[in-house]
């Protein structure tokens, strides 16, 4: 159970982008299911509702900010990239909302944030989602793609070492 946990939940070491696109698309269906369970609850009882927000929802989201983080530690970035990526997009896109001053001003001002907040987007889309990880060791730990190679290179090892064998 606590391997479970710790796969779903612990960020402290790296993925490579295959692993990181099969968790998005894990992410993806499970939030389909998420979102028809809180629809059902929804339509049942408020309270319900609440409570399997709080079960469900919460949950999936730290999975989701989970192993988004390993994948910027694969790219050797720490995991307040995340609020680059993910909160000061959404917070341009709202302060973008908001109506300062009337005319041709508040029009500038808003195509301005929301190109920042779309620029900040796919910046970290391609950073995520579609560069390869650092080559080798980093701050986070060594290069997953390096390690079922070093596993096998230890266990020919191994074999070498046992007496008789050739």
């Amino acid at each position: 159970m606590q391997e479970l946990f710790e796969f779903l939940f612990g960020a402290s070491e790296r993925i490579n982008r295959a692993k990181y696109w099969r968790s998005v698309l894990l992410f993806i269906i499970v939030g389909l299911m998420t979102t028809v369970i809180l629809f059902t609850a929804a339509g049942i009882s408020a309270p319900l509702f609440i409570v399997i927000v709080v079960v469900v929802l919460i949950p999936w989201l730290l999975w989701g900010i989970s192993f988004t983080t390993e994948r910027l530690h694969d790219r050797d970035k720490s995991a307040w990239w995340l609020v680059v990526f993910y909160l000061v997009p959404g917070a341009l896109a709202q302060l973008g909302e908001t109506r300062w001053l009337g005319g041709a001003t508040t029009a500038a001002l808003n195509s301005l944030l929301a190109f920042a907040a779309l620029a900040l987007t796919i910046w970290g889309f391609v950073e995520i989602g579609c560069l390869r990880g650092t080559a080798g060791s980093n701050t986070y730990g060594p290069d997953p793609l390096l390690q079922p190679q070093r596993r096998g290179e230890s266990a020919s090892i191994q074999n070498e070492k046992k007496p008789g064998s050739r």
